[in-house]
């Protein structure tokens, strides 16, 4: 899920939320790196705060699928 809003002015701020539930910190972790990664290759808007919420699946798709699924929520925003 990718939640934005008007942010202060500058580069885009990128939040990442990674509950207890997906699993344990090892499994938290790699699936925050993942996100950042493909957060940076995303074409974010300057100006603009992202919180993207993630769930298991984030760790198991291949990251070109990942990258996938944030332009597209990225359009639909």
């Amino acid at each position: 899920m990718l939640v934005s809003a008007p942010g202060r002015p500058g580069p885009p701020r990128v939040g990442l939320v990674v509950p207890r539930s997906v699993g344990k910190a090892v499994v938290r972790n790699r699936i925050k790196r993942r996100l950042r990664h493909a957060a940076a290759m995303a074409p974010l808007e300057p100006g603009v705060d992202y919180v993207i919420i993630a769930n298991r699946s984030v760790e198991e798709v291949p990251f070109t699928e990942l990258r996938g699924w944030l332009e597209r929520a990225l359009e639909g925003r």
